[in-house]
C-alpha cells in the first residue's frame, strides 16, 4: 500500500507541473492536486479544497506515520516541480476514522 501511495504522489507531482503552470494560482493548483489525488482511487472520500483555509485535504486509509511520510513527499514534489502555491497553503491528510481531525499536514 505504501509503495502505491508513493508512486501516486510522484505521478501527482509530474501531472500537476504542467497543469498548474498554465493557471498560476494557488486555488487552481489546489484543485489540480485534488483531481490527481482523486484519480488515484486511493481516497476514501473526494479530496477537498478550501480557499478560505488555504488547504487541500485528502482522506486516505492509512496510519499517521504513513500519512506524515506521504504528506512530506507530496509537498516536496510540488516544490520540485514548481507547482505554485502561495505561502500558508497546506496539504492535509485525514483518515476515514479520524473524523474532522487531520492525521498529517505539511506546507505546500
Amino acid at each position: 500500500m505504501k509503495s502505491t501511495i508513493v508512486l501516486a504522489a510522484f505521478v501527482c507531482a509530474a501531472s500537476l507541473s504542467s497543469v498548474a503552470r498554465a493557471e498560476d494560482t494557488s486555488v487552481n493548483s489546489a484543485y489540480a492536486l485534488c483531481s490527481v489525488v482523486d484519480s488515484t482511487g486511493l481516497g476514501s472520500q473526494p479530496c477537498e479544497v478550501s480557499g478560505w483555509h488555504s488547504s487541500v485535504t485528502a482522506t486516505l486509509d492509512m496510519n499517521s506515520s504513513e500519512a506524515r511520510k506521504v504528506c512530506l513527499q507530496v509537498s516536496n514534489m510540488m516544490r520540485e516541480k514548481g507547482v505554485p502555491f502561495a505561502p500558508g497553503w497546506t496539504f492535509q491528510i485525514k483518515s476515514p476514522y479520524s473524523g474532522d481531525n487531520s492525521i498529517a499536514y505539511c506546507d505546500l
